[in-house]
């Protein structure tokens, strides 16, 4: 009889799979003058990750519970990208809804976001 083994969470990408530089970084808006505010990028680390659209399935079930999921991005792990709430890909801005460590490994991480808009419209100057 063989042995049972249960479906992994996600499986692991291979290494060629990550082809896209990320930056993560946490934003932080500070007030200027009086009636304004101004973006201040914090903890910016720039990596090498995998974009995924999700399935329409899985977009419709996020908005039941208000957190609209569009994509996802698989990175190395690194604890210091546990507290990154944007992302920055080709120059779209993507807001991170939540973390996976896959597999609960500590080798890849995959965050779920909504994709935002071009960095041209947010008026952010990540190169």
């Amino acid at each position: 009889m063989k042995p049972h083994y249960s479906r992994p969470y996600s499986r692991f990408p291979d290494p060629g799979e990550l082809n896209k530089r990320v930056l993560f970084y946490m934003r932080q808006d500070e007030p200027i003058g009086g009636s304004g505010i101004q973006a201040e990028n914090q903890d910016a680390h720039t990596v090498w990750g995998k974009l995924i659209p999700v399935s329409d399935t899985l977009r419709l079930h996020s908005f039941q519970i208000n957190k609209t999921v569009t994509h996802k991005i698989m990175v190395r792990y690194r604890q210091s990208l546990y507290s990154s709430d944007q992302a920055v890909i080709n120059g779209v801005v993507y807001i991170i809804r939540g973390v996976t460590d896959i597999n609960s490994a500590g080798r890849f991480l995959s965050f779920s976001c909504e994709e935002m808009s071009s960095q041209s419209e947010r008026g952010n100057d990540f190169g």
